[in-house]
């Protein structure tokens, strides 16, 4: 009687702090969270008990499109979900999402992305049903340090839960998941158009397993591809859901998704592709592979793996794939990630990137775009954005010089300086460099 008193109290709390929030104008994705939090520190444990099923979804970049469109997806099905779409993806958040939409019981369930820093904190409460790994690159190193500590926090994490794994099988960092005796499910790239051979990576290219150089069939971006190791012999894990004859048009991707039945995967999605192949939805199938055309409409590389992993999701719980097609086809996406704003004159598409990969597909991704444009690049060293930002020396600037018909390149932001110089440095037209430096 008495904790649930203290439940009560605690979403009452924080249901008047999001109140007040909202009327002087802020947010409210964190606080409502960190209110209730205080007032009852279990109050997680409770609220993930009225989720029929739970996913929370994690890695360096990806996590917040993965889980815009796995709850697009879902929730074309389902109307009462909880998650935290905004992004605010720390324990604070998640609770933020239950206050926010309070419910007695909701019906599929709780899909939460999590920074990785906190999956700690938020899995010590719960054992979610689905994990969704999307990548793990160097990122905010003043508070993270080198990747190796971000994997090994994870991976720990994960040894005292039975969650099914869905997994990127192309990034490297895979193989130290791969030791957990979880069912795990892997979604991943074939070779295609955009596939690269040249090897010279940015990010590290060393096996996990032994410490020795990696070899690639291709590369898709970063250290993501087709890899194994001379050395020990890991090499890519088989793929469950692979993405091949990826094409651009009218700028949109679209992609021949190519699912392989093996016994790693559960008898659901068997079921879920044989009825397909019933009703004639599949293009072709082979023994226990079936494939059939995607269509995403935002633009990188990345966006199709983010896009693979919801699908991978999706189809496991044995959503219908012309629904899934249909629902991936239609989404909407808002929060700067590639949003576009449209005016009378002119489109503004936002982008967000924080680590040396990120912003490398972000310039790779413009080098598609032949309109005449100019691009603003803000940088701030702010504690919320991370008081290290010499990550962007590491970012391949140097595409700038391949994007078409830019007018000129804004830099902005409390380091807006060291913007322009890294661009001065990697040969780009210093004319075209506009100074909008920004005082603290």
């Amino acid at each position: 009687m008495y904790e649930k008193l203290l439940l009560n109290l605690a979403i009452l709390a924080g249901k008047i702090s999001f109140i007040v929030l909202k009327v002087t104008g802020r947010q409210g994705t964190a606080m409502p969270g960190k209110v209730a939090i205080k007032i009852f520190p279990g109050i997680l444990k409770e609220l993930t008990k009225r989720c029929n099923k739970t996913v929370v979804i994690t890695g360096t970049n990806g996590k917040t499109t993965t889980n815009n469109l796995t709850n697009h997806i879902i929730g074309g099905k389902y109307d009462n979900l909880v998650s935290n779409l905004k992004g605010a993806n720390m324990i604070q958040g998640v609770v933020t999402s239950f206050i926010v939409n309070n419910k007695n019981f909701y019906d599929w369930g709780g899909i939460f992305e999590v920074d990785e820093g906190s999956i700690p904190d938020v899995i010590h409460f719960f054992s979610p049903d689905y994990v969704i790994l999307t990548n793990f690159f160097r990122d905010q190193l003043d508070r993270y340090g080198e990747v190796e500590n971000t994997i090994h926090l994870v991976y720990d994490t994960l040894k005292d839960v039975d969650s099914t794994l869905i997994l990127n099988a192309d990034d490297p960092s895979t193989t130290q998941f791969n030791k957990l005796p979880n069912e795990k499910i892997y979604y991943g790239f074939n070779k295609n158009q955009f596939s690269k051979i040249d090897h010279s990576v940015a990010e590290s290219i060393f096996c996990k397993n032994c410490g020795n150089r990696l070899s690639y069939n291709f590369i898709s971006y970063g250290n993501v591809g087709d890899y194994y190791c001379d050395s020990c012999g890991v090499e890519r894990p088989k793929i469950n859901y692979a993405a091949e004859s990826i094409d651009i048009k009218d700028n949109s991707y679209e992609f021949l998704l190519k699912i392989n039945n093996s016994e790693s995967i559960n008898e659901s999605i068997n079921e879920s592709v044989n009825e397909s192949v019933n009703e004639g939805i599949i293009g072709s199938i082979s023994e226990n592979i079936a494939e059939d055309k995607f269509v995403f409409k935002y633009m990188g590389i990345y966006n199709i793996y983010n896009c693979l992993a919801a699908i991978s999701l999706c189809l496991t719980e044995n959503f219908d794939i012309s629904f899934v097609q249909n629902q991936v086809e239609n989404f909407d996406y808002k929060l700067g990630r590639m949003e576009t704003i449209s005016f009378p004159n002119k489109d503004v598409v936002l982008v967000l990137s924080k680590n040396p990969v990120g912003l490398s597909e972000v310039f790779n991704s413009f080098s598609h775009d032949e309109e005449p444009k100019s691009i603003m690049f803000l940088i701030n060293d702010t504690p919320a954005d991370g008081k290290d930002i010499s990550w962007i020396w590491d970012a391949d600037f140097e595409q700038i010089n391949n994007i078409k018909n830019i007018n000129y390149f804004y830099c902005s932001g409390t380091r807006a300086n060291e913007a322009a110089l890294r661009l001065k440095y990697s040969n780009f037209n210093t004319d075209k460099i506009k100074n909008m430096f920004q005082k603290k």
